[in-house]
């Protein structure tokens, strides 16, 4: 049961903590998925240390956590200040972890322009465990992409920062019970340290962050597991007004709303810029990024035309870089 809802790595170190005897496999499991969060909790402090990124979720939740509990993790959510600092936390990754992209996601909109990376590398097992991975984005909550706003700040403390972010997957997914472990552990945090002002404080990040009602869906769903305080449970009821007039306001045309297309792979040539540069053609935009050339499209399905045309324009791209970089040189 646990391994069908997500959670048995952290259902194990529950058992663990409470002497239940685990057999041999369970115990390797166990300690496998350890290293594994450990890993990705080290990966985020090196990329937040040296290129200025901030970590969303990860270590900045399971720090309040107790201590015998894991908090799975399947990837580093990482926020860049800047697209020069993401592309070099992305190389940063590819060289220390041998890591690839899975995608390049291309956002547009009236805020200017996001980029998303994500990279991916294998685990220690990697014929029974996913890869590791980090998300790599220059904005922190991207929205549902028809009818919430990019958001690029995410909030300041753990608490709240950690609240939204949860909040935010339901655009990805339905809640899981990690989810709600997740909730639980933040809600007291930001009551103790927020106290009778939790409610306007919650309600207004709720509205600026257009996420009141996924964050009522998240209290509602984890009530019956875990009772709500007073202060959780008026919150509810305070986010009940804002929550029915955000989604009245998620209708396309709604300002802040991102275009997002995805870069099919066209070539690994880098550019010289550590930026997305987008050329206009046709047949479809290539960007030309510091991990090579990729079309943007919004739709997966792709004709061999659309993508032979491509190439051809990708390796036209790259030798007049060539050229244009051997021409600077000479001069």
């Amino acid at each position: 049961m646990a391994a069908k809802a997500g959670i048995l790595a952290t259902w194990l170190s529950s058992a663990q903590a409470r002497d239940i005897e685990l057999t041999g496999a369970a115990t390797a499991y166990l300690e496998r998925a350890r290293r594994r969060v450990a890993e990705l909790a080290r990966v985020g402090e090196e990329q937040a240390a040296a290129h200025g990124l901030t970590v969303l979720k990860g270590r900045r939740i399971a720090a309040h956590m107790p201590g015998w509990m894991l908090r799975q993790s399947g990837d580093a959510d990482l926020v860049a200040p800047g697209e020069e600092a993401l592309w070099r936390c992305v190389l940063d990754l590819s060289a220390r972890y041998d890591a690839v992209p899975q995608g390049v996601s291309v956002m547009d909109g009236e805020f200017g322009r996001h980029i998303c990376v994500a990279m991916k590398w294998p685990a220690e097992e990697p014929h029974l465990d996913k890869p590791m991975g980090a998300d790599v984005s220059t904005c922190a909550f991207t929205g549902d992409l028809k009818g919430v706003p990019v958001r690029a700040v995410p909030p300041e403390h753990d608490d709240l920062c950690g609240l939204f972010a949860v909040a935010e997957e339901r655009f990805q997914r339905k809640f899981r019970i990690k989810d709600l472990l997740d909730f639980s552990v933040l809600a007291g945090l930001a009551e103790r340290r927020l106290g009778d002002a939790l409610v306007s404080v919650v309600r207004e990040h709720a509205e600026a962050l257009a996420l009141a009602p996924e964050l009522r869906a998240l209290i509602r769903k984890t009530e019956p597991w875990s009772p709500l305080s007073r202060r959780w449970r008026a919150t509810l009821d305070e986010l009940g007004p804002p929550a029915k007039a955000e989604k009245a306001r998620r209708r396309p045309g709604r300002a802040g709303v991102a275009r997002v297309r995805f870069g099919f792979p066209l070539d690994t040539v880098p550019s010289r810029e550590m930026r997305a540069t987008v050329h206009r053609r046709a047949g479809g935009d290539v960007a030309t990024t510091p991990l090579g050339s990729c079309l943007l499209v919004e739709t997966p399905v792709l004709t061999e035309d659309v993508v032979a045309e491509a190439l051809g324009h990708a390796r036209t791209l790259a030798a007049e870089g060539g050229e244009s970089h051997a021409s600077h040189r000479d001069r």
